[in-house]
C-alpha cells in the first residue's frame, strides 16, 4: 500500500503542471463517491429486506457492505491518481462509472413470481477469471470488453441470478473499452498515459468476480422465492 501510495504521488508530481484553476473545477473523487452512494443505498435497503426475508437476507446485506467498505481504503488512491487528468478535460474514472442514482427503484418482489432454485447456476468463475486475465497481461483490451459483453449475454438468458457477476463484468466491459481512449487523449495533451491507472483498477474488478459469485450463490435462494435483493440495487452499466 505504502509503494502504490507513492507511485500514486509521483504520478500527481509529474503532471502537476496541468492542475490550474480552471481544470481544478473538473476534478471529482468519482471512485469514492460512487462507493460511498453504493454503502448508503445498501445499508437503507439492508432493513427493507431483512423485513421482507424475515431475516434470511442478512448475510448478503452484510458481505456486500463489507466488500464495499475494503475498497473505500483504495478508492481515494485511484481518485487521487487521476485528478491531473480530469484537470486536463479527460474524464477518467468518472466516464468509467455510471451514477448511482440510475439504480433501479426498490421494489419488495420480483413482478415475475416464485422461481425454482434449480434455475440457478454458478459461472464458472476460475475460466473467466483465466480468461480475462489472460487478455489484461495482453493488453488486448477492445477483446476484454468483447469477452465479458458475451459472458454478460450468456448470465442475461436467468436475469433474476449472478446480478453481481453480471454487474462487475458489465463494469469491466466499459473500462476496459475506454483505457485506450483515455490514454489516446492523454497523448494527445502530451502528458503521460493513464493506462496503469486503468490496469489497476481494471485488475481490481477482475480479482472482485470471486467475492461476487459468492454474494450470488449466498442470494440466489431469495431471489428464487421473488426477493430481487442485489439484481436491484445496482445500475445497469452500457458499453461507453
Amino acid at each position: 500500500m505504502m509503494a502504490f501510495s507513492v507511485l500514486v504521488l509521483s504520478l500527481c508530481v509529474l503532471s502537476a503542471p496541468v492542475l490550474s484553476w480552471a481544470g481544478a473545477k473538473d476534478i471529482r473523487p468519482c471512485m469514492t463517491e460512487h462507493i460511498r452512494e453504493a454503502m448508503a443505498l445498501n445499508k437503507q435497503r439492508k432493513p427493507l429486506y431483512m423485513k421482507l426475508s424475515q431475516g434470511k437476507s442478512q448475510t448478503v446485506s452484510d458481505k456486500l457492505i463489507w466488500i464495499e467498505r475494503k475498497l473505500m481504503l483504495a478508492v481515494p488512491f485511484a481518485d487521487v491518481w487521476a485528478a491531473p487528468y480530469q484537470a486536463a478535460g479527460i474524464p477518467i474514472m468518472c466516464q468509467d462509472l455510471i451514477e448511482m442514482s440510475e439504480t433501479p427503484q426498490f421494489l419488495s418482489r420480483n413482478p415475475e413470481g416464485v422461481d425454482s432454485l434449480h434455475n440457478y447456476r454458478r459461472p464458472d468463475i476460475a475460466t473467466i477469471k483465466s480468461h480475462l486475465l489472460e487478455l489484461f497481461r495482453a493488453k488486448a483490451y477492445l477483446e476484454i470488453a468483447e469477452y465479458a459483453d458475451s459472458q454478460i449475454k450468456d448470465l442475461e438468458q436467468k436475469p433474476r441470478y449472478n446480478c453481481m457477476v453480471r454487474h462487475i463484468l458489465e463494469s469491466i466491459r466499459r473500462m476496459a473499452a475506454l483505457t485506450p481512449i483515455h490514454a489516446q487523449k492523454a497523448r494527445a495533451k502530451n502528458m503521460l498515459s493513464p493506462e496503469s491507472l486503468s490496469r489497476t483498477v481494471l485488475r481490481t474488478h477482475i480479482l472482485l468476480l470471486n467475492d461476487f459469485a459468492e454474494l450470488d450463490a449466498l442470494a440466489a435462494p431469495l431471489q428464487a422465492n421473488a426477493l430481487p435483493i442485489l439484481c436491484q440495487d445496482v445500475p445497469y452499466i452500457p458499453w461507453p
